[in-house]
């Protein structure tokens, strides 16, 4: 100890002089610091990208709009072929005798809250409707305890994710409502875990309404 005490104040006092020699580069970085910790918690950070960069904050989903252009389009042919079960057996989807509505999920996605939507929206369309949760990913002690739970909903597994890049299924959770032939009805927007469950359950209510009619 005795003889690192020269050493810190050899190193304490090299610190001063360079503060003394350097005060303007210091003043300057505090100043941003204390700009930039001003501007995110007035939220005017932002603000300032979308003006310097013309992009309109409304449609602020640059990466998002060009993914979408990969969306399939409603009214064509899907194949879902490459989706297994849970012991990697091959499955046939979609069902024949309702529509199949799948849904791609994901870990840390907002899981339970997904599969909560999903089973409230087959209890209610339960006559038209039977949901397929795809669940993309390793699944853990976690995932495996929520399928359980949710016995009533098929999970099925897209190992080599083929479905999931036919589809496009990206921003996960993502929903596809699929005819007994393969045709492709709906798809749900391109939002994934930025949609809050509020704005889910108005999506699943106004296509409820669509499916009912």
């Amino acid at each position: 100890m005795p003889q690192e005490a020269p050493k810190l104040r050899s190193k304490l006092a090299r610190w001063r002089a360079w503060g003394k020699e350097n005060w303007q580069v210091l003043l300057f970085w505090f100043a941003c610091a204390f700009a930039g910790w001003y501007l995110g918690a007035k939220g005017y950070g932002m603000a300032l990208y979308f003006r310097l960069t013309g992009i309109d904050p409304e449609e602020w989903t640059p990466l998002m709009r060009l993914t979408a252009q990969k969306d399939p389009k409603v009214g064509t042919i899907v194949s879902l072929e490459g989706l297994t079960d849970w012991q990697g057996r091959p499955v046939r989807l979609p069902f024949k005798d309702k529509l199949t509505a799948l849904f791609f999920v994901c870990g840390r996605c907002g899981l339970e809250e997904s599969l909560n939507l999903a089973q409230a929206f087959q209890d209610r369309n339960a006559e038209k409707v039977k949901v397929a949760i795809v669940y993309i990913g390793h699944p853990d002690a976690e995932v495996v305890a929520l399928s359980q739970r949710f016995d009533r909903l098929p999970f099925f597994f897209d190992p080599k994710l083929t479905v999931f890049q036919r589809l496009n299924a990206l921003y996960m959770p993502r929903l596809y409502l699929i005819g007994s032939d393969g045709t492709l009805q709906y798809l749900s927007p391109l939002v994934g875990h930025g949609w809050h469950p509020e704005r889910w359950m108005e999506e699943l209510e106004r296509l409820s309404q669509k499916i009912g009619r």
